[in-house]
């Protein structure tokens, strides 16, 4: 049972890396936009919640999306996700896989947001690192997937994911509406790591009230918008958002005491970094002069100018714009708008 996990992990790299998420501005289709821990550091023994951020563009929206989350890896093999497959079966028979044709040790939860449990010997337990040094931890690897459809196992001959998406006739939907991927959660004795902090945005040069901050964002709707009444709102461009579009700058406000020191290389090598932190934009509609825009850089410090610049759609009605804000460590934390197109 193991090893029919591992080839599909060892192909996850070609679907998604960590936390990390490459994909252009302009959401088009079902996208997962973020993955937050809610201890980005945890301790051995704590409850760890995660969260996903996504978003259906898709013309066939609104749709029924299922979310799953796979956990149950802890160290694996040389901190490998691709060896989760041998966590897995060492697990044994908690957890039953969810019906999916898992392995015994994965077990699996649905919904936005999944909470999951760090072992009490997850740093203990594991060899130190070979440098004395570099401080102990531990690793858990989370799975995540988001379809358009149901979720079941794999058909012969995937090797992207060993669960599959799939529409009401049976067929196996392609990436436009599933979406899979991991994230890494590291567990120290007493070293954390906070998400970043925001407290605000700002868009074209006012400051505006978001329609939601975090993980408040999965449960509220979009925001109904009042020109009139001085709600964010910009004429339509005929160009689609090309770039002889008018740019409007935007500003996610994000407190600078989100870059904490990394405790571990200073632990290990006496250098006060702090952690590198960069933002992310995404828009319903339209586009953006800069998709990733640096924070602050581990040896230079803060940068002022995160800022980039929204082009608007032609297209009349309402959108939202998501900035999501992520540091080196494995913290993230998003904001969401909702912008007036006249």
């Amino acid at each position: 049972m193991a090893r029919r996990l591992l080839p599909g992990i060892l192909a996850l790299a070609s679907v998604s890396c960590g936390v990390e998420f490459d994909p252009p501005s302009e959401v088009k289709s079902l996208r997962v936009l973020a993955v937050q821990k809610s201890l980005p550091y945890a301790r051995p023994g704590e409850s760890v919640d995660v969260s996903m951020l996504w978003h259906d563009g898709s013309t066939k929206a609104p749709r029924n999306i299922q979310v799953a989350w796979l956990t149950g890896c802890f160290n694996p093999p040389g901190d490998s996700f691709a060896l989760c497959g041998e966590a897995f079966g060492e697990a044994g028979g908690s957890g039953g896989g969810g019906g999916l044709g898992l392995p015994p040790g994965v077990s699996v939860g649905f919904g936005d947001t999944h909470t999951f449990e760090m072992p009490a010997d997850v740093v203990s337990a594991r060899p130190p690192p070979q440098d004395p040094k570099v401080p102990r931890y531990g690793l858990a690897y989370v799975f995540f997937a988001a379809c358009a459809g149901a979720l079941g196992p794999a058909p012969p001959g995937q090797i992207a994911f060993p669960l599959a998406c799939f529409d009401p006739e049976g067929r196996a939907l392609g990436p436009d509406d599933f979406v899979a991927g991991y994230s890494a959660v590291y567990a120290y004795d007493s070293i954390r790591n906070e998400n970043p902090i925001v407290t605000g945005f700002a868009f074209a040069g006012k400051d505006v009230t978001p329609s939601c901050i975090g993980t408040a964002c999965l449960t509220t709707p979009p925001k109904a918008v009042d020109c009139a009444a001085g709600d964010p709102c910009v004429d339509a461009c005929a160009d689609d958002g090309a770039d002889g579009c008018p740019g409007i700058t935007m500003t996610p406000r994000i407190d600078p005491a989100s870059a904490e020191v990394d405790e571990v290389s200073k632990i290990a090598y006496g250098r006060d970094f702090t952690e590198q932190m960069w933002l992310r934009y995404y828009v319903e509609r339209g586009s953006v002069k800069s998709d990733v825009k640096l924070i602050n850089d581990a040896t230079k410090g803060w940068n002022d100018d995160y800022s980039t610049e929204f082009r608007a759609p032609k297209e009349k009605g309402v959108i939202s714009i998501w900035a999501a804000a992520h540091d080196n460590r494995g913290g993230v934390e998003w904001v969401r708008i909702e912008v007036g197109i006249r």
